[in-house]
């Protein structure tokens, strides 16, 4: 019989105000890893008075210490205080690049991308420092890092990170079964009829919303599908400075949903006509695993981790150009049989990431630690 593997697991990016792809990964691996019976996983986390929003309530019992979490981020980022205790465990694995001191179990730490350096105008400059530092950190802490992706491994290569040190784990994806009441009424909540464009993933300019407004607003007089952002409003952009150069009549064809729950975000997936996602960088790009594995076809960027998921799978394009985005909307729109065969692609291809592989993949590094 296989021994049990005692994990200590961050989970504090549950409770950042946009717990986002980060969050999503956190929950869905404790929750995968907690469902195997060779893993026994809890949680750490900062000190709360509050819980998470229902989406991202882990699935583990968490350990609360005493810190708040900016303190508890700049003093695991600047020292080597607070250390977890660790004696009931075999490692500790941070979920996150804010990682706690090294203690004497190994310590793994995922990794998901170094956008803060190919990117750092698009970061706030707090946040940026803290990502610096605790880069650092993991170059000097991290028995075994893990990443999504090629494309974020090469990133942490030419970042200094030895290889031997690196273990690419790609993410991934169980989809709900969505009823079809349940997708019209999501439809109904926010006002969706027809075809529409989906876009679903936090606001923030990396992700280059303002870009694929302009390729919408190119094919808007040849095409009376809508363009849908789903997803909270995060850092260096508002819905009316994205809205502001749309004038009236087009800004009742685009709907900014805000923060959506995993449901609703399920039926916007499977009633989309199209979904794209122009994003500059990414770690790996769950949203394009997610609409894919709702049988839509999807556009997305090219050079770039979610190329790398979507594979074959996706009109490519380059996200720098609203014309070549447009011309993958306008494509993918008018053309019901090339759609379908993308999508159809896209579902099968959807179905080689799930958790389950992704937690095996997981465990078979911690085994080499212990």
């Amino acid at each position: 019989m296989t021994a049990e593997i005692g994990v200590l697991m961050t989970m504090e990016a549950a409770w950042h105000r946009v717990p986002g792809g980060t969050g999503r990964v956190s929950i869905e691996l404790a929750r995968a890893l907690s469902q195997r019976t060779d893993t026994k996983v809890n949680g750490v986390a900062a000190f709360h008075l509050t819980k998470p929003s229902p989406d991202f309530r882990p699935p583990i019992e968490v350990k609360k210490l005493l810190l708040p979490r900016p303190l508890l981020y700049e003093t695991w980022s600047r020292t080597s205080f607070p250390r977890l205790k660790v004696r009931e465990y075999d490692l500790v694995h941070s979920t996150t690049i804010v990682s706690p001191p090294a203690t004497s179990q190994p310590l793994v730490v995922s990794v998901h991308d170094l956008a803060f350096r190919r990117f750092p105008d698009r970061f706030p400059q707090r946040a940026r420092r803290l990502f610096e530092r605790s880069w650092k950190r993991v170059l000097e802490r991290a028995d075994a890092v893990l990443c999504p992706s090629a494309a974020t491994s090469a990133d942490l290569l030419a970042a200094g990170l030895d290889a031997e040190r690196l273990h690419l784990v790609p993410l991934g994806h169980d989809p709900q079964i969505v009823d079809k009441e349940v997708a019209v009424g999501v439809r109904e909540r926010f006002g969706i009829t027809g075809d529409y464009i989906l876009a679903a993933g936090t606001l923030e300019p990396r992700k280059n919303i303002q870009t694929l407004i302009k390729a919408f607003l190119e094919i808007a007089p040849r095409t009376e599908a809508q363009l849908v952002l789903a997803g909270p409003t995060g850092w260096g952009t508002t819905p009316e400075a994205l809205l502001q150069p749309v004038d009236d009549t087009l800004k009742s064809r685009i709907t900014v949903t805000g923060e959506v729950t995993t449901t609703e975000l399920a039926g916007l997936y499977s009633e989309a006509t199209v979904f794209c996602y122009p994003s500059l960088l990414e770690g790996f790009g769950l949203p394009v695993l997610e609409a894919m594995s709702y049988r839509t076809p999807v556009v997305t960027s090219k050079g770039t981790s979610t190329e790398e998921v979507a594979a074959d799978a996706a009109v490519t394009v380059d996200p720098y150009s609203a014309h070549d985005i447009a011309e993958a909307l306008q494509f993918l729109l008018t053309d019901a049989a090339a759609a379908q065969q993308i999508a159809d692609t896209g579902y099968e291809r959807s179905k080689l990431f799930r958790w389950d592989k992704t937690a095996t993949a997981t465990v078979e590094i911690y085994r080499k630690l212990i």
